[in-house]
């Protein structure tokens, strides 16, 4: 069973403070969504709105088609990963799976089927006996998901379930979690703070700014084409240029920018005799080269005291880039440079302050 879910204009407040303003989203059966934003942004709040363990001020939540905001969160179908996973010490991992199982009396037999098949399908077979103690902080992960699937949710959530891991371990759980979510085809709503854990398992993005929502995207288009500066400079790195509608305007230009030009690190080359300056380029002063594996970064400071973030391929030769020495940055890919008109930004940037 898997379900659709509609969130429609809800709003939370806490004590004297707005936490939700107004949040409207909808996720079809089987979809990925996870919900970004920094500290405070109410990305929590709604998650735990859609689980039930915050009661709404105004506005409806709906799982298919049925209002459940009254519904209390035993009876919504929901299955919950915690940031702290919350497994019990005392219990060994196939008791932990079983326990939504022994509290809805299922029978004896039925609990440990469901939960050997649980721990089958997070590739955790043979360790029901274990106690959570014993196990990895990725197995105890995945002892949790196990556990939220058991009972056959129809939603499920996952609280910031990576933020206890190291990188290396947080970027294999990712593509692991993907893949069961995939695998079992459950609605799934994620909170983070992690752009790449949110770039890597969704389907849409939800990026939350003062409990509003501002971009509910695809990653690719909220990485290509950001509604406003906020959304742009929070999805990873961006450079950010006085634009007319063609695209970034030249240094010194006369005419009023009308908007601003988003160019990501990888869209800019450095400029030479082999690659003169189309339109666009920029000139400064190198201020930091750092090697970082799949790219070396580049930190060019302007004469107007911008820094500009440029990203070259490993092999590239830089040895004239040295702190002090002045470069010429030029797009490589004039199409890929998105423009966010004034006219579409003020509103939002409006809603969202």
């Amino acid at each position: 069973m898997t379900i659709a879910l509609s969130i429609q204009d809800v709003h939370v407040t806490l004590g004297h403070n707005e936490v939700l303003k107004g949040v409207s989203l909808d996720a079809v059966p089987g979809e990925f969504v996870t919900l970004l934003g920094a500290s405070g942004s109410g990305k929590t709040t709604l998650l735990n709105v859609i689980a039930g363990l915050q009661r709404v001020g105004r506005g409806h939540v709906l799982f298919d088609g049925a209002n459940v905001e009254r519904r209390p969160p035993r009876k919504r179908k929901v299955g919950v990963v915690f940031q702290s996973y919350a497994l019990f010490p005392r219990m060994s991992v196939g008791e932990n799976v079983a326990f939504p199982l022994r509290a809805a009396r299922r029978p004896g037999a039925e609990r440990r089927r469901i939960a050997q098949e649980m721990l089958e399908l997070v590739d955790l077979a043979g360790m029901a006996g274990r106690t959570p103690d014993s196990l990895s902080g990725g197995q105890r992960q995945r002892v949790a998901l196990a556990r939220a699937l058991a009972s056959d949710p129809g939603i499920l959530l996952l609280d910031e379930p990576m933020a206890a891991l190291d990188k290396q371990l947080r970027e294999r759980m990712q593509v692991e979690i993907k893949r069961i979510q995939q695998q079992v085809g459950i609605t799934t709503v994620a909170v983070t703070h992690d752009q790449a854990e949110a770039m890597t398992m969704s389907d849409r993005v939800a990026i939350m700014q003062h409990g509003r929502l501002i971009q509910v995207d695809s990653p690719e288009n909220l990485y290509r084409r950001p509604v406003n500066e906020y959304v742009a400079s929070f999805l990873g790195e961006a450079n950010l240029f006085p634009a007319d509608h063609r695209g970034p305007l030249p240094a010194g230009a006369g005419g009023p920018a009308s908007g601003t030009a988003v160019i990501r690190p990888e869209d800019l080359v450095i400029l030479d005799a082999a690659h003169p300056a189309d339109r666009w380029s920029i000139r400064g002063v190198v201020r930091l080269l750092s090697f970082q594996g799949s790219r070396f970064r580049l930190e060019l400071a302007t004469p107007e005291g911008q820094v500009v973030v440029c990203s070259l391929p490993p092999h590239a030769e830089v040895g004239a880039l040295v702190p002090g020495s002045e470069a010429t940055l030029g797009c490589a890919a004039p199409h890929r440079v998105h423009v966010i008109r004034a006219s579409d930004a003020e509103p939002l940037l409006g809603v969202a302050a």
